[in-house]
């Protein structure tokens, strides 16, 4: 990878896009407020996200560069993740457009998830240990925002405090330890960082790198820093909670793959083991304590933890298996277009009901035929039932454990990839075979069915033609 330009302006192009939007935005949503064109910042949005999903696209075929004084990656790597973050937050804008109709927040709401795309994709492309707390607190902050977006919900002020409070913490212990990387290398970047560590002391290394992972894992909902996850996304607006469990999710495993690939060397701090025990603790909490809840939000976000410590199995031995990394980015895109699809259905429960807990859902399959059935494909998705996206993913990263010599991993994988099937089925069964409690067909709209549309489009493709969808995910193999 070459690194010779430092005003590679071209590097950031999508960046600068939606950033720009967010900004001239602003302005606008204030305006907008309250007015019959508040629904404008959420078109412009979704025109900006479009444009920068074809400029992200381009930049596929970019030779591989460090711009900006080697600070900023410009590879398939970054572009893959990137490609992600623009196609959640466009699906969740499409929602939130139809979600918000004729509601004050409605203004609002697309600007934070713009900001909050920006922060992502950035966290993807930094090679400097400044721009990662910078682009990890530009996505925090936003989603903040809209865990707390109805000013009089006080359920959701709360959670959103408690997410700002945890984040606050989980970020501050991470910049410590970027401090740690810094002191023993005496450099910023990742790559010298790589290389001065070679000769560090391995307990520094370790006590280093155990401080940075509580911010990626905060982000990605990893035990034990997932405390906030439940609370949040139970607070949050279903669209909203969509968001926090996707889009962050995708750039914390961005940036962590990064990291470990180029700035911890193998064999040290033993970091391969440490995220095999948090893919257990994850798997094993996340499916265990989603058997017992009876709210869908609060289901899907022990179901994320869960589906967190899946991926990390195959971080886990992302230095020792050749196809671990693209099991990586394949099983995210899946995740991306299957639980949004999960929430989507849970938004115009909720919409409709004011509630999103199971008796909600009882009868759905008779009521409302087309939101059920997308509602029953996402989660049986999730649970890794064929041929859908969800259990392609799972053989993927279940064969990367095993050849990357972690085959006691991929037992406990399987083994709680049969426990979380209970709890997804118990949802359909609720909706097809319990009697409805309500007549009324839950809320349609445009944006809903674009949507869910799209979410149903990416689940079905991604699991009926695997191979090609492994090899986009190739695409984002990290360069060394």
């Amino acid at each position: 990878m070459r690194g010779d330009s430092c005003m590679a302006l071209w590097a950031v192009a999508p960046e600068m896009v939606l950033a720009g939007l967010a900004l001239a935005l602003v302005p606008v949503a204030g305006l907008a407020r309250g007015r019959r064109w508040r629904a404008v910042p959420s078109f412009a949005a979704l025109a900006g996200l479009a444009a920068a999903l074809v400029v992200t696209a381009l930049m596929l075929w970019a030779e591989p560069t460090a711009a900006f004084c080697g600070t900023w990656a410009v590879d398939r790597f970054a572009t893959f993740y990137k490609l992600l973050i623009e196609f959640g937050s466009l699906i969740t804008v499409l929602v939130l457009l139809s979600h918000l109709d004729r509601q004050p927040q409605a203004a609002h709401a697309p600007v934070m998830v713009l900001f909050a795309a920006v922060g992502g994709m950035g966290l993807v492309a930094s090679l400097d240990l400044g721009l990662i707390v910078l682009f990890l607190q530009m996505l925090s902050l936003p989603s903040y925002l809209l865990v707390g977006l109805v000013r009089s919900d006080r359920h959701a002020q709360e959670a959103a405090l408690k997410y700002f409070l945890y984040a606050a913490a989980a970020l501050a212990v991470m910049a410590y330890g970027l401090t740690y990387l810094f002191g023993l290398t005496g450099s910023l970047d990742l790559r010298a960082i790589g290389l001065g560590l070679q000769a560090a002391d391995r307990a520094w290394v370790t006590v280093a790198l155990g401080l940075v992972l509580v911010g990626y894992a905060f982000e990605a909902t990893l035990v034990p820093f997932h405390f906030w996850a439940p609370d949040a996304y139970e607070g949050a607006t279903a669209p909203a909670a969509g968001f926090i469990s996707v889009v962050p999710k995708i750039a914390a495993f961005g940036g962590l793959l990064r990291m470990l690939l180029e700035a911890i060397p193998a064999g040290q701090a033993g970091w391969p083991l440490v995220m095999a025990a948090i893919a257990v603790a994850s798997m094993l909490l996340g499916n265990l304590v989603a058997l017992r809840q009876r709210r869908l939000k609060r289901l899907l976000a022990y179901s994320s933890i869960a589906q967190a410590g899946y991926v990390l199995m195959a971080v886990a031995v992302a230095q020792r298996a050749a196809g671990a990394v693209a099991a990586v980015g394949f099983y995210l895109a899946a995740y991306l277009f299957m639980n949004l699809g999960a929430f989507i259905v849970t938004a115009q429960l909720e919409r409709t009901l004011g509630t999103d807990s199971l008796d909600a859902i009882r009868g759905l399959g008779r009521r409302s035929p087309w939101p059920a059935g997308a509602m029953a494909l996402a989660l049986l998705s999730l649970a890794g039932i064929p041929p859908l996206a969800g259990f392609a993913g799972k053989i993927f990263l279940l064969s990367a454990a095993i050849s990357g010599g972690m085959a006691w991993l991929a037992v406990i994988g399987a083994v709680n990839m049969a426990v979380g099937l209970y709890y997804y089925v118990r949802v359909i069964a609720e909706m097809y075979f319990e009697p409805p409690l309500r007549q009324e067909p839950v809320t349609d709209g445009l944006g809903y069915a674009v949507g869910l549309g799209l979410s149903i489009i990416g689940t079905l493709l991604l699991g009926i033609a695997p191979g090609t969808g492994l090899s986009l995910s190739t695409l984002g193999q990290l360069l060394p």
